[in-house]
């Protein structure tokens, strides 16, 4: 089967193809289902990682047994390296070198394909062994056009998930199949909350940002050329797009044919033309996952049903804006605190943002936001107060940062289970202690490595000193509620003057009546009861 025109795109008209197959020995090769045309001169493109999401599919069960099932199953997101074409075509790239990709930007580095890579029509490029190179460039690429960026903190190199940005959700028909689980009024809501849908895409970055993060409806639009055939004007951010594929031809087949029709109909030369964030909704069967994205990027896509759904929404579209999977115990996307671990199959739900290290890249939250740096002594006794509770003049502090020289670091967080927040599938009301790299500026995988209730605490050695975490108390009856910790080298009372919010803490050795091993009052947050140390603090 030949590919469709639509998905022959301009960057390739270097290409060779049956009219040129004397040029330099080329020729064209058809196979089954698939199309090959060899790169006769090098081609810039931008690099992209692709992300594909994990699904809960699992029904009712809790956090722990799905994640045990996930296990079992073999079931872990995979990530793939592409590269991005002027017009918004994507392939994934094969058989390069090892290690090519290991230093580069998504969605910032242009990267150059050199000739004798061959690229298919199912949506890949073999490199035939071959580098791509560096490009030198102005390191702005899709994100740097795309995303409004703090001039004043610019230096940091921590990008802002702020301002107004604009979707388009592409409903896609293919010749024995379409996207059908909503219709355009339908799906604009559930990704607008333009109509009854309570909970969307919109209304949930707007709440977990605190309307710094705006996403709205791409502009209304009529076609340049009308091709009746199921296509439509762009309506209330939604637009059907038919294409001549079958659902048998693969979503990256699809996703390419999908990008050029809309440059073609719409007059465009990028679909980023047309939106800052573009929703491929495709039909059952099409692809094998749930959804997936491209990190930095404008595009991400969806098996049907998936493409309404919140999580999912939140998630790939989280992907976009540079976060990355969460993590825990080793296995991806198993912490379930926040919204770029599993999606969930339901509409409306979970209600929850996302876990500290993602919380801390956002910077919706920097002014409530603290650093304790080990390696300068310092240390932290107060109060943590849940990112749902940010809006409450009353709470201070809702993220603490153990700042490593390395650019790996620890974010702690209160995840209080309320409001905003009120759907996290794990660790509800209790201090969260998240592991990431990337300074909590860029994307970076994390690793939720404790969950600690009241008297306990978690140990790590940040800039070689013994960081120690401990929960003196959690209060979820006051308003705002608020976890007391304390943060410091070996789990040391703070010195300066107490916090007077805070009663004093028992150093190692005092009496203390113990009803159990857990006891705020004592600094290590724990007592003894055997023996000779039996009723001391610990």
């Amino acid at each position: 089967m030949k590919i469709s025109s639509y998905a022959i795109v301009s960057a390739l008209l270097l290409i060779s193809d049956l009219a040129t197959a004397s040029l330099r020995g080329s020729d064209t090769i058809d196979r089954p289902a698939t199309t090959l045309r060899i790169l006769q001169e090098s081609v810039d493109a931008i690099y992209l990682l692709k992300d594909t999401a994990t699904g809960n599919t699992v029904g009712d069960l809790d956090a722990d047994a799905n994640r045990q099932l996930h296990k079992l199953q073999g079931k872990s997101p995979e990530s793939t390296n592409n590269i991005h074409l002027p017009d918004g075509t994507i392939y994934e790239v094969k058989n390069a070198q090892a290690g090519w990709a290991a230093n580069l930007v998504s969605g910032t580095d242009s990267i150059r394909i050199p000739p004798g890579a061959v690229f298919s029509s199912d949506g890949a490029i073999d490199m035939k062994g071959q580098k791509p190179t560096v490009v030198p460039g102005n390191g702005k690429g899709l994100f740097g056009r795309n995303l409004q960026e703090d001039s004043a903190d610019s230096s940091s190199g921590r990008k802002l998930q702020s301002g107004t940005r604009t979707v388009l959700a592409v409903r896609v028909i293919l010749n024995d199949g379409s996207y059908n689980f909503a219709s355009q009024t339908g799906l604009s809501d559930d990704v607008f909350g333009n109509g009854v849908d309570p909970y969307n895409l919109t209304s949930h970055y707007a709440s977990c940002s605190y309307n710094q993060l705006i996403f709205d409806k791409a502009s209304d639009r009529s076609m340049t050329s009308i091709p009746n055939d199921g296509t439509t004007a762009i309506s209330s951010g939604v637009v059907d797009i038919k294409v001549d594929l079958s659902v048998a031809a693969g979503d990256s087949n699809v996703r390419n044919a999908v990008t050029a029709k809309l440059n073609s109909v719409f007059g465009v030369s990028s679909p980023e033309q047309l939106a800052n964030h573009v929703m491929h909704c495709l039909p059952s069967g099409v692809m094998s996952g749930i959804a997936y994205a491209y990190i930095n990027s404008w595009n991400s896509v969806y098996s049907n049903e998936w493409c309404n759904f919140l999580s999912t929404q939140m998630h790939e579209i989280g992907h976009n804006l540079g976060y990355a999977h969460s993590n825990e115990g080793g296995f991806t996307s198993n912490d379930q605190v926040g919204m770029m671990g599993y999606s969930y199959g339901e509409d409306d739900s979970p209600i929850m943002c996302f876990n500290a290290a993602k919380s801390w890249q956002s910077k919706w939250y920097t002014s409530k936001s603290t650093v304790v740096d080990p390696s300068a002594g310092n240390c932290f006794l107060g109060n943590v107060y849940g990112i749902a509770d940010y809006g409450n003049a009353a709470s201070t502090t809702v993220l603490v940062k153990i700042d490593d020289a390395s650019a790996t670091d620890y974010y702690v967080a209160f995840n209080r289970q309320i409001g905003i927040n009120s759907g996290t599938q794990e660790a509800g009301n209790q201090v969260t202690v998240v592991k990431a790299g990337g300074e909590g500026n860029s994307y970076a995988e994390s690793d939720l490595v404790a969950k600690l209730s009241v008297g306990g605490s978690w140990s790590g050695l940040v800039d070689g000193e013994n960081m120690i975490v401990t929960v003196l108390s959690i209060n979820t009856s006051s308003s705002p509620g608020y976890a007391q910790l304390r943060i410091s080298e070996n789990g040391n009372f703070c010195g300066g003057p107490p916090n007077p919010t805070l009663p004093p803490c028992l150093a190692s050795g005092v009496i203390v009546q113990c009803s159990n091993t857990a006891n705020p009052k004592c600094c290590s947050g724990r007592c003894s009861r055997r023996g000779s140390t039996k009723n001391t603090c610990v």
